[in-house]
């Protein structure tokens, strides 16, 4: 792969991660309202895939340790994609990964909370 199309790719990726963060924002919403019942928030995948529907759990403070970090997202193991983010922490049921490259600015810049 050229590095034209690595950097695309990961322009790419960036921009379907940044709207899946926007999802679980408006979702943290909803999330605070039922987690005295259940003590958990209830996610969106923020992986690179545009057609991903998949949930994962998650605790309000684990996520908002990830949100710290405009560069970092919530995803489930095994929608990792090496090529364009590394995988910075483990737990059960997701992991998260950190943008590189061509997508990390890209990243900054649609941070909602920024």
């Amino acid at each position: 792969m050229s590095g034209d199309e690595q950097a695309e790719r990961q322009v790419r990726a960036a921009r379907n991660q940044s709207m899946f963060r926007m999802v679980n924002e408006r979702l943290t919403e909803l999330n605070e309202a039922f987690q005295s019942i259940d003590g958990g928030y209830v996610i969106a995948c923020e992986c690179a895939d545009v057609g991903c529907t998949e949930m994962l759990t998650i605790t309000a403070d684990a996520y908002e340790a990830i949100r710290r970090e405009p560069n970092r997202f919530a995803v489930l193991p095994d929608h990792v994609y090496p090529d364009v983010e590394a995988v910075v922490d483990e737990h059960p049921g997701y992991v998260v990964v950190a943008k590189h490259g061509a997508a990390e600015p890209i990243v900054r810049a649609l941070d909602p909370r920024a």
